[in-house]
């Protein structure tokens, strides 16, 4: 299959120290992509006179306002025409022939997201080898923070793609989306969307693969909506804002896509998660804790959602 086709959506908010490693590294692909757009959620650094004057044959697209990373990329993708959409955050560089090595994945038809294998600049430290589910229905990504071994030297079936470069078919996400432009859900701002998608599109009969020749960077937490560690005891290190994001997109990810019977079974892992996270920030920012009560509503829009 042909490189071209690929249009790169890129959502920057103060992303001044790293968008030019990101677009300079898709400069030098192998076969660059057809069409790059940037969207700027108002970044009060030089992000967008950087892009605006380095890179010319980059769309750049100035928001007026940090509208959140899904309406961001949802803003981006519909500007774009290209049957296949990576998703790129800013602190993220590929390797000269990412494309190259995975967009044959989408050979197979049944194929709707493709993953590489994303280390961390260091070269050797894996960030995300594909995404699978956790019982405890968290995003996990395979070989995060371990050293990479070639133990992720094969091909295989994965659950989704970490967001931080993710390759999509255009019409799987056509087909899941909520609405015409609607690809990530806009209700979660930021956080989850991943694998919100990602599960979506199984429920649909999509599949995810991951081949491990597209290799890439990732500074993970360099960009202002990265998703950063996704292990428990670095939420806590995280700001109050990002805690409530976190804690309520993940029980709207559940809501949306978890079938009863599924989350029955894996109920004792769930409860042992959420009574953790919920107790810690109980003791360190109880204000999320009302805000979330505050926000319930949206919990009953999730499930409206789910039986759309």
């Amino acid at each position: 299959m042909s490189p071209t086709g690929v249009a790169v959506v890129i959502v920057t908010w103060n992303s001044a120290s790293f968008v030019c490693g990101c677009l300079e590294s898709l400069r030098a692909l192998a076969h660059p992509p057809e069409e790059t757009v940037v969207i700027d959620n108002d970044s009060s650094d030089a992000t967008a006179a950087i892009v605006r004057e380095r890179f010319p044959e980059v769309r750049l697209i100035e928001m007026g306002g940090n509208v959140g990373f899904c309406r961001a990329n949802n803003r981006g993708i519909r500007e774009t025409t290209c049957p296949f959409v990576l998703v790129l955050n800013p602190d993220t560089t590929l390797d000269v022939r990412f494309l190259d090595e995975l967009l044959p994945a989408f050979s197979d038809p049944r194929v709707g997201i493709a993953a590489g294998k994303i280390l961390r600049f260091d070269g050797v430290t894996l960030d995300s080898a594909g995404q699978v589910l956790g019982r405890s229905r968290q995003p996990i990504d395979r070989g995060f923070g371990t050293k990479d071994r070639g133990q992720y030297e094969r091909d295989a079936e994965v659950f989704g793609a970490c967001g931080a470069a993710a390759l999509y078919r255009r019409t799987m996400l056509e087909g899941v989306a909520d609405g015409p432009g609607l690809y990530f859900d806009e209700a979660f701002f930021a956080f989850y969307e991943d694998l919100d998608l990602a599960w979506r599109a199984r429920r649909a009969g999509w599949r995810a693969a991951y081949r491990h020749r597209a290799t890439g960077r990732h500074a993970r937490g360099g960009a202002g909506t990265a998703a950063g560690p996704r292990r428990f005891t670095a939420l806590l290190r995280r700001s109050p804002e990002i805690r409530f994001l976190v804690a309520r997109n993940r029980w709207l990810t559940i809501l949306r896509n978890d079938r009863p019977g599924d989350l029955l079974v894996n109920l004792p892992f769930v409860l042992a998660r959420d009574l953790s996270t919920l107790g810690a920030i109980a003791l360190t920012s109880p204000g999320v804790l009302a805000r979330l009560w505050r926000e319930r509503a949206a919990f009953g829009r999730a499930l409206a959602k789910r039986r759309r």
